[in-house]
């Protein structure tokens, strides 16, 4: 089984030899990262904590300068049901880049009321991943990169060279 350096090396080898034979390689790279990645969104998704209960947002009025309101006196903006990160991980295309990422899609508007079904907002992903000076860290990225990424790389080695394929026998 080839290392994981092994296969990056062979998946870019494979994207120069893709722009050389394609006119659209970033499309049709894009197209074959993003079909390899859903055995890696759908790991990340699965590690993901889900709590048991809602959470909430507030917007605490500041007193004077950058003093904080007393606990309690702060209005709700979000409220968050369970799941909300789980369900905000999925693949992502940049216009600039050829590459595709796979991570938490924020919204960057409308950023209150209720985050539930398809509707989320993972500001506090990160919070979650890496944890604070009041919060213990639970990382479930980086286990599931290590579980599923060298899987992920070979499938989409296999489907780059699918495409290639079909570019030199058109």
């Amino acid at each position: 089984m080839p290392a994981t350096s092994d296969i990056q090396q062979e998946v870019n080898a494979l994207i120069l030899k893709l722009r050389k034979v394609s006119d659209n390689a970033k499309a049709r790279s894009q197209s074959a990262f993003k079909e390899a990645a859903g055995p890696l969104v759908s790991a990340i998704q699965g590690r993901a904590p889900v709590s048991e209960e809602q959470h909430y947002r507030y917007s605490t009025a500041k007193l004077s300068g950058k003093i904080r309101a007393p606990k309690g006196a702060g209005n709700i903006v979000a409220t968050y049901q369970p799941g909300n990160v789980q369900r905000s991980f999925r693949v992502l295309t940049f216009r600039r880049s050829a590459a595709v990422f796979i991570g938490p899609k924020a919204h960057k508007s409308d950023t209150g009321g209720l985050f539930a079904g398809r509707r989320v907002d993972p500001y506090y992903a990160h919070f979650v991943e890496f944890g604070t000076k009041n919060i213990p860290a639970t990382p479930f990225v980086r286990p599931a990169v290590a579980a599923a990424g060298p899987q992920v790389l070979r499938f989409a080695a296999e489907l780059l060279k699918r495409e290639i394929l079909k570019t030199t026998k058109q």
